[in-house]
């Protein structure tokens, strides 16, 4: 930012963190996709109805406090990035950490993590299962910077499966069965789709539960709306050469990598194999030691006993709720009405809880008539 507009934007922020006492309020984010949106995310009225005929891209995702810049073809600058809610003022949640880093994160946090929130939380709204595909992990990032430009993690994901229409195939493949070859995996990629497909086992994506997708592991995602809590990075190789009855570029399947053969050998093929893994991996809510009061009741969605790189919890507040938390999080309100320490909260709302606000008592109000449930996001533990 020029010196000038550095200089605005930092009153404005500050001005805008006194009045919300550390309770930031974004605005909505959508990022485009090679896949078809299901039209559940407010901005089409139909599916596909959001599709850009100059990229040839859907908007099928939101995301939520997002410090990260999506990866796509024709790519836009700034697209995925979280912007403050502040009336006149564009200004990132990004920008904002990197000029008051010791208030919204904390400073033990801040000096860490470098100003940086660490975590990516999304809601996936695919028509048609997503491509098989899988994401790098840490190491792989780390050790072959060439593959990965611009990015400094790999990508853990979990999923929590949202009550909502499920669409036509609410089904989860993930992982290969035990014995399959990597060049039984090639061969049946160059076939299609639904050879590579017959080559992984999947789960059926049950309301109110989730599943824990560690990287190098191939995966794909079916049709029913997801929150995704997710490490702060975009990588991906798609293990499918059509999308939407349309070929892909390789741009598209493997960005970063000269061919898909170099691309594969980041599948972790032991835990992709792993008999157990649908057990394993499987996420159902937990209840949150000293998390249930008279007004509401708090469960983990992604403990953090699972991954110290995430965590999420589900929140119902039938009444009144006074929480906290000993760190920053992503606030999203998925259905009700009501309050947060006097800021109002309706189904759709989205903020960035700080530090300073997150680790004092802080009160959830239910105004309607109906539950209010939330979900609080939270980034990768200091180590």
């Amino acid at each position: 930012m020029a010196s000038v507009d550095a200089e605005f934007k930092l009153k404005a922020l500050d001005k805008f963190i006194e009045r919300t006492a550390g309770i930031l309020r974004l605005r909505p984010t959508f990022v485009r996709r090679f896949y078809m949106d299901g039209g559940r995310l407010g901005i089409g009225r139909k599916p596909g109805e959001t599709f850009q005929s100059d990229s040839k891209l859907w908007i099928p995702e939101r995301w939520i406090a997002s410090t990260v810049e999506a990866t796509n073809p024709h790519p836009i600058k700034g697209e995925g990035l979280s912007y403050l809610a502040i009336r006149n003022v564009d200004l990132t949640l990004r920008d904002a950490l990197q000029l008051r880093g010791d208030v919204l994160l904390g400073e033990e946090r801040n000096r860490a993590h470098e100003s940086d929130f660490r975590v990516l939380v999304k809601i996936l709204d695919p028509y048609e299962p997503i491509v098989f595909h899988f994401h790098a992990n840490d190491d792989a990032v780390s050790n072959h910077p060439k593959y990965f430009p611009e990015h400094r993690f790999g990508k853990d994901e979990a999923y929590y499966f949202l009550e909502a229409p499920k669409g036509d195939v609410p089904y989860t493949h993930v992982g290969l069965y035990p014995g399959v070859t990597m060049k039984e995996l090639k061969d049946a990629i160059t076939k299609g789709r639904d050879y590579a497909l017959e080559l992984s086992p999947y789960i059926y994506q049950r309301y109110g539960e989730g599943f824990f997708v560690p990287g190098g592991l191939p995966h794909r995602p079916g049709t029913a709306l997801t929150l995704e809590i997710q490490q702060p990075s975009d990588v991906y190789t798609l293990l499918e050469t059509h999308s939407g009855g349309r070929r892909m570029s390789p741009k598209q399947i493997h960005p970063g990598f000269p061919d898909l053969e170099t691309a594969l050998q980041f599948i972790d093929m032991e835990t992709a194999q792993d008999p157990d893994l649908l057990d394993k991996y499987r996420l159902v809510p937990t209840p949150v030691e000293g998390g249930k009061q008279r007004g509401g009741e708090e469960m983990w969605i992604v403990p953090p006993s699972l991954t110290q790189k995430f965590s999420g919890k589900r929140l119902l507040v039938w009444r009144r709720y006074e929480s906290i938390e000993d760190a920053p999080y992503a606030l999203l309100v998925w259905r009700g009405r009501g309050k947060l320490n006097g800021q109002s909260l309706r189904a759709g709302s989205e903020f960035f809880v700080s530090y300073i606000a997150a680790t004092q008592p802080h009160v959830f109000e239910n105004t309607g008539n109906d539950v209010l449930e939330v979900f609080k996001l939270f980034p990768a533990k200091v180590p």
